[in-house]
């Protein structure tokens, strides 16, 4: 057997060869075997322009005539300008001229010339094998298709092998037709594939003498595995410099597509009929994809009408089925039909395309992207289209949105009485896209011009807006004083100034000044908008919370709700601080209707950098559930949706929950990871709020991987903030027993009893806050080893973690008493362990059963730390729930409504479950899910549930008053 050949160019080292071919290399070998044997037979190769059909042809041809066959080939030449009869009479040495004394009359000469080709390779046959080698017949008559069937019959007999090749291109064409009667009779039919990313990797080989870096490989990976394109596109690269090899090495340096390769897709689009051209032409502009509808309206027909162009199309390989769409197969081959289109055509064709989606009522973002580059600076209805198609895409797409603003001031000259108003309008569009230094420099350019007095004063307030974005505090507040000290202001802009100044008042340490600022405008409501109004609510609920007023809190930010109801006043996402404060005081169902209530709202109406605020207030709800897997994914997908440097306050929240739920699962190493992103920048951004959280966490990590030693100082600090700012223990209600636990340890009582007092005060103002409560008995507890008001707060608690932490320290505490209390410590023990196994706190499980060991008790293992790496048994709670909705056919956007997360955390679990299962599909993990529901087993009755309530005869009868607290430490 010859060896497998390797494709190849003319201008490679080395013979002509093939890739990539070995199944439909093997099948001509099989073909001339058969024929070496004395037998006929047929092989029947088609596929779409340049997948290698004639090449194949070509190879077949020189190994047979290396093996003794006769020849007779025709190639795509020979067929496209001679009929198939008189060019096969050519081959066989027959004079087509004279026809050597046949009859004179056309139909007896036709007849006698076709049999004449028939004896002719009768007659060669008896000398030995013959290969008849038929390149493009789909070039070929009908009536000669017939013909050649008729030859294929009566040699059925003779060591006869036909090699027949057709290019697709053409649908319905009669060698389609030839093609499946000559298989149903028991021909061979192979179609030529793609080729795979290995073959074409060694075509590059080949034809370079090196090996492609990987941007070479992908670009070149953009021919859709067509060999021809493929060697036209890498030789003119090569002829045009596009391509540095060094050391065995060939990278790309130049990625414009070379007039090589050009002329290879203009070859190929050749074949196709002229209409199929134009229609390719005007998708192209339309894009990559396109749906058939938009082609036949920018035509100006109908999509019946332009159906036999589309197959001809796809026949040819030049289009393919996306979803609901149609695409072009081929990147490059997009970028080549694209590029040979003359700039004002393009530009005309674009403008076209822009009016016919717009007028249409498509997508806004569709007709956007077309109009942007069709209308020119001259064009006032287009420019006007844009200004329209601003609002209409803002909800959809905030950077395609500033992308049309940016694109109509840039052909806008400033001396236009409309330059200013759409400068208003871009610098505030890029602000809520979030590309707040493209903001900030349209923003300086355009106060460099002669400006009315409100439209200086419209750009001050957007630049105060950004710079309080920006961390830059100061001078956001002189920009907003700046304003307001401008007389004659429209009430508008006043009302503009006020929030910005507000809202970088919010962040001062001292929010004294914010506080009566927003008392004012509350007090003189009736004459600013709901916006600056809802503000001042927002505020002033901020305000009543650090003053330990939580109830007030609670009304003043459900006001700011019902204030926004009614307006535009996307400023401080008013809902989003409402759930945030219902998620300190543990009213998680509360905090969720709210959520629920507000939707996408800080997408539709905000700015795109608080875009992550949904994703981080989801986090935190999953981590005050005790949900950590939950919530390191949802707060990990809200990072990653958010784009742009955004308000570091919300990176820092996010983070800070990523690092609580990593410590909280038992990884101290992945915690302090999250710490570090977020340290670089916290001073700056920060609010004295958001700082004294994440100091809190930073400490719990280092102490749980250091010790207590490790956090002396910082402890100190947090410590003595606690009675000015109590915000920390409000949102983390285990954060006062851990300050205490620490103080302890480190024998500092005074600092110990300095938080107990503000845990105790904070419960005493709010009576009506449960978790606040149980907040400070488990902090007096542990100061005065009080085993009753411990075991109140282990019962108390709102929080899963927490209640097991307060089991845990009543466990611990009641068995350092001796042997007396050795079963109420087990009991106490036991019910932290369940607690902690309950959420997956793999770490704090450990640490109960080391103290449970100690009393002489070994607990079997429960925890996340003993699933698997892969397999069925390595998925969470949350990856086994998503498995069993995606099983049932939901799509992602059905799965994240059904459990209450988004789209991009549903994405994120899917993909872990993907590679835990080692699948690619929906449809095998529909397939795995029904294994494993057939193969479960009922659950183990005797578990606890999740929260950790169960009891396990305990009572709190004969506990001492006062002792010590156990010396072992924990976050």
């Amino acid at each position: 057997m010859s060896p497998l050949p390797a494709y190849c160019t003319e201008e490679a080292h080395g013979p002509e060869t093939m890739r990539g071919r070995a199944p439909e290399w093997n099948a001509a070998l099989d073909l001339l075997a058969a024929a070496h044997e004395g037998r006929s037979g047929v092989l029947l190769v088609e596929g779409e322009p340049g997948m290698g059909k004639s090449r194949l042809l070509r190879e077949v041809t020189r190994t047979a005539r290396a093996r003794g066959f006769s020849l007779v080939t025709l190639g795509a030449l020979e067929l496209g300008r001679i009929p198939l009869v008189e060019s096969l009479l050519s081959a066989l040495g027959e004079d087509v001229v004279a026809d050597g004394g046949g009859p004179s009359a056309e139909p007896d000469r036709r007849m006698w010339r076709v049999e004449r080709i028939r004896a002719g390779l009768d007659e060669r046959a008896g000398t030995g094998p013959v290969l008849v080698s038929l390149d493009d017949l789909q070039l070929v008559a009908p009536t000669a298709l017939v013909t050649l069937r008729a030859w294929i019959s009566q040699l059925a007999g003779r060591p006869v092998a036909w090699l027949l090749a057709r290019s697709t291109v053409k649908v319905g064409e009669a060698a389609g037709g030839l093609f499946d009667i000559l298989e149903y009779d028991g021909a061979r039919r192979i179609t030529l594939p793609p080729l795979d990313d290995d073959a074409l990797t060694g075509i590059v080989i080949d034809m370079l003498g090196a090996v492609p870096d990987p941007r070479l490989a992908a670009f070149v990976g953009q021919s859709g595995g067509n060999p021809y394109l493929l060697t036209g596109l890498i030789a003119g690269l090569r002829g045009g410099n596009g391509i540095q090899i060094c050391n065995g090495s060939a990278r790309l340096v130049a990625v414009r597509l070379p007039r090589r390769f050009q002329a290879a897709v203009r070859h190929l689009l050749d074949q196709l009929s002229p209409q199929t051209r134009h229609l390719l032409t005007v998708a192209a502009i339309l894009g990559r994809s396109f749906s058939p509808d938009a082609a036949a309206a920018v035509l100006g027909t109908t999509p019946a009408a332009i159906v036999p162009r589309l197959d001809e199309a796809l026949s040819a390989g030049v289009l393919t089925v996306a979803g609901e769409e149609l695409a072009f197969r081929h990147g490059l081959l997009w970028q080549a039909v694209t590029d040979a289109v003359p700039v004002p055509i393009r530009n005309a064709l674009h403008r076209d395309i822009g009016d016919v989606l717009f007028g249409r009522g498509g997508p806004a973002t569709a007709a956007a992207a077309h109009l942007m580059q069709g209308v020119r600076a001259a064009d006032s209805r287009g420019l006007a289209e844009l200004e329209r198609l601003v609002d209409d895409v803002l909800p959809v797409s905030p950077r395609t949105a500033a992308d049309i603003a940016l694109r109509v001031v840039s052909l806008t000259d400033p001396a236009e009485p409309a330059w200013a108003v759409r400068t208003l309008t871009a610098v505030r569009t890029l602000i809520e896209a979030g590309r707040l230094d493209e903001a900030a420099g349209l923003t300086e350019s355009a106060l460099t011009q002669p400006l009315t007095a409100a439209t200086h004063a419209g750009l001050c307030c957007l630049r105060s807006e950004i710079l309080h974005m920006q961390g830059r505090a100061a001078e956001a507040a002189a920009d907003a004083a700046t304003v307001l000290a401008e007389p004659g202001l429209p009430d508008r802009l006043r009302d503009a100034a006020e929030l910005a100044l507000l809202n970088v008042q919010v962040a001062d340490r001292d929010n004294t000044l914010a506080r009566q600022h927003a008392q004012a405008i509350v007090e003189a409501s009736a004459d600013h908008g709901d916006a600056l109004v809802t503000g001042a609510f927002i505020t002033l609920a901020l305000a009543a919370w650090d003053a330990d007023d939580l109830a007030e809190g609670l009304r003043l930010a459900h006001e700011a709700v019902r204030r926004a109801a009614s307006t535009d006043a996307w400023c401080l996402h008013p809902r989003m601080i409402l759930a945030m404060l219902l998620t300190d005081v543990r009213r998680l169902d509360e905090a969720c209707s709210v959520m629920a209530s507000a939707g996408d709202d800080t997408k539709v109406r905000g700015r795109l950098v608080w875009a992550a605020a949904p994703a981080v207030l989801r986090a935190r709800l999953h981590l005050a559930a005790g949900r950590f897997d939950d919530a390191i994914a949802v707060a990990e997908a809200g990072l990653a949706a958010t784009s742009g440097p955004g308000p570091h306050v919300l990176m820092s929240s996010a983070l800070g929950v990523l690092a609580v739920a990593a410590l909280r699962s038992g990884d101290p190493n992945a915690a302090q990871r999250y710490v570090d992103r977020a340290r670089p920048g916290l001073s700056e951004y920060g609010s004295p709020h958001a700082e004294a959280r994440f100091a809190l966490v930073t400490s719990q990590i280092a102490m749980a991987r250091d010790g207590a030693g490790a956090v002396a100082t910082a402890l100190a600090e947090l410590c003595e903030q606690v009675p000015e700012h109590s915000w920390a223990l409000v949102s983390d209600p285990t954060a006062a027993a851990w300050l205490v636990r620490t103080a302890l340890a480190l024998d500092d009582r005074a600092r110990a009893e300095i938080v107990v007092g503000a845990a105790e005060r904070l419960a005493r103002h709010n009576p009506g806050f449960p978790t606040v409560a149980a907040a400070a008995e488990h902090a007096r507890g542990l100061l005065d080893g009080d085993a009753c008001a411990l075991d109140r707060a282990s019962m108390d608690h709102a929080d899963p973690w927490a209640r097991a932490s307060a089991a845990e320290d009543l466990g611990a505490l009641t068995a350092s008493r001796g042997t007396g209390s050795r079963q109420s410590a087990i009991a106490g023990l036991d019910q932290a362990l369940a607690g902690y196994d309950g959420i997956g706190a793999a770490r704090d499980a450990a640490r109960v059963r080391r103290r449970l060991r100690r009393l002489g008790v070994r607990r079997r293992h429960w925890t996340q730390g003993d699933r698997p790496v892969s397999g069925w048994g390595s998925l969470t709670d949350t990856e086994r729930r998503i498995s069993e909705l995606v099983a049932q056919g939901l799509t992602n956007r059905r799965v994240a409504d059904q459990l209450f997360i988004s789209v991009h955390t549903t994405a994120f679990h899917l993909r872990h479950i993907f590679r835990k299962l080692q699948i690619g599909s929906r449809l095998e993990l529909a397939r795995r899910v029904m294994e494993e529901n057939r193969q479960r087993t009922p659950p183990d009755g005797d578990r606890p549930d999740q929260g950790g309530r169960t009891r396990v005869g305990r009572s709190t009868a004969g506990y001492p008053e006062r002792d010590a607290p156990s010396a072992t430490v924990r976050p």
